[in-house]
């Protein structure tokens, strides 16, 4: 009974120092809802700290109960840079979000992104569906639509959608064309090797890879080799559009923010310039003009766009220009990236590395295994490729909770020690040469390309040979070396590793 009064008295000695608010006041409501908003924040983050079901898996502070942690590093860019410290620091498995988990680990990678799997991509890949598009094959989530997209139905009349287009036998018969660029390139490089001498390679290998991409694409180069600028701020644009849809990807709305009517209209008003809208326009009139000259009965060289236009839909019907615009912006707007990121990756790991970069004119093999070796260590893109996480699944010792978000970044992955080696954060492209069955295992285990199953990379077979072409025709014609070795270029993770300001040095070789 004591003890009973005594907490009677604590109660009413407590509940007369709590003003009583009425929420009816005029007086007391802006008092009474920032202490309910205040007291809801606490409690939330209370809950992710300490009771929410990933609240025992290690990582930064910030990121129990925050998504700034990640998302401040994806908008200064440094993800490239940020994703390996963690895991350095955390281990294997690491909370790098509230809901959201950092995975390195060989058979989580197997299961995620690996042949056969059925993970499901998170909805972070919905902020990639921009309307008047259908979803596309890389942010659907429905396997069977990514299936249809990919190689159409096994009907004869519209077998192959997109996936034969980008097969290798389709590739090797574009070499042509990609190598008059080639030429094209090597003969403007050499002019500037006479002239100063010193050449911003960010530029070169961004001018090549979107004039293939045009050729190939839609029989008609950017010109940028030609003109040797960003023909139409191409490039700019699009790095501007993946660096906000990757990022607002985790934000309530996600692209509306960007794309909603009014949001666009507020925009025009201000003029502030869509680079989507630009990227789109472009696109959409070689479809049109492509349709026009095909219904006039003007015959065009075979590309990819000829291939997209009789594409199918689900019904068996013509595809329609949202369709095959979709198609073409793939083209254009990943292919390029990828590639070039590819080709400076290259040289900056050669140039590095001089008892290798002896080695590339004089045999094959090694040049093959350099080129893997180099986009290894950084791949092009360097964001994480997100899946739910299956039942039952585990990583170590942690038991993985089902449907936790589930981020794998390549660079990260690809530099697992427990796969690579001590060693994995050295570039030695022997690794590639030591053993036949060790190299199958090292290629299974790339995420170069996102993994080796059917939601890996469709445009790999046009970036190999872009960039094995690149490399062994550059490393003949000139001696390459960096202005500033101490800094041989600006590193900016948008999706895509850029790296700005490559100054070279270029020195004709004698042949």
């Amino acid at each position: 009974m004591a003890d009973k009064n005594i907490s009677e008295r604590v109660l009413n000695t407590a509940n007369a120092y709590i003003p009583r608010f009425d929420l009816t006041s005029q007086s007391q409501w802006y008092i009474t809802l920032p202490a309910a908003a205040f007291i809801l924040v606490c409690t939330i983050i209370t809950y992710r700290i300490l009771f929410h079901p990933l609240a025992s898996f290690p990582g930064p502070f910030l990121a129990r109960f925050s998504g700034s942690w990640r998302n401040t590093r994806f908008w200064r860019g440094t993800w490239h840079d940020d994703v390996l410290n963690l895991h350095k620091r955390y281990g294997m498995v690491v909370r790098a979000a509230p809901s959201e988990l950092s995975i390195v680990d060989e058979q989580a990678t197997k299961l995620l992104v690996g042949h056969g799997t059925n993970a499901v991509k998170t909805t972070w890949y919905n902020t990639w569906s921009l309307p008047p598009s259908r979803v596309g094959m890389f942010p659907t989530q429905d396997k069977a639509w990514h299936s249809f997209l990919r190689k159409g139905c096994e009907t004869a009349s519209y077998a192959g959608r997109v996936s034969s287009v980008y097969s290798m036998s389709a590739i090797l018969r574009c070499e042509e064309y990609v190598q008059q660029l080639l030429d094209l390139m090597m003969e403007r490089l050499r002019v500037h090797s006479q002239d100063s001498g010193v050449v911003d390679m960010f530029h070169w290998t961004q001018y090549l890879a979107f004039d293939v991409a045009g050729e190939l694409g839609f029989v008609q180069t950017l010109g940028q080799l030609e003109t040797e600028s960003d023909t139409l701020d191409m490039s700019a644009k699009i790095h501007m559009i993946f660096y906000l849809t990757t990022n607002m990807g985790h934000y309530l709305g996600q692209m509306l923010w960007f794309t909603h009517p009014l949001i666009r209209r507020i925009n025009q008003v201000l003029g502030i310039p869509d680079p989507m809208v630009a990227v789109r326009s472009w696109t959409t009139k070689q479809i049109t003009d492509r349709q026009a000259k095909n219904e006039a009965g003007v015959q065009s060289r075979e590309d990819m766009l000829a291939h997209f236009v009789r594409m199918k839909n689900e019904a068996g019907k013509p595809a329609d220009v949202n369709e095959i615009l979709l198609e073409g912006m793939n083209m254009i707007g990943a292919g390029a990236d990828t590639t070039s990121v590819a080709m400076r990756t290259c040289l900056y790991e050669l140039c590095r590395s001089p008892e290798w970069y002896k080695k590339q004119t004089l045999d094959l093999p090694m040049l093959c295994a350099t080129i893997r070796e180099a986009m290894r260590l950084l791949p092009s893109i360097t964001y994480p490729l997100y899946r739910y996480a299956p039942p039952g699944m585990e990583v170590g010792s942690y038991s993985i909770p089902a449907g936790t978000a589930i981020g794998m970044s390549p660079g990260a992955a690809n530099r697992n020690k427990s796969v690579w080696g001590d060693d994995a954060d050295q570039f030695r492209p022997d690794r590639w040469l030591e053993d036949e069955d060790k190299a199958k295992y090292l290629n299974v285990n790339d995420m170069t390309f996102g993994g080796d199953g059917a939601r890996a990379c469709i445009g790999k077979n046009l970036a190999l040979v872009e960039v094995h072409k690149f490399v062994a025709q550059i490393l003949h014609n000139f001696d390459l070396d960096f202005v500033n070795p101490a800094k041989p270029w600006r590193m900016h993770s948008q999706w895509f590793a850029n790296q700005y300001d490559m100054h070279m040095k270029i020195k004709s070789r004698q042949r």
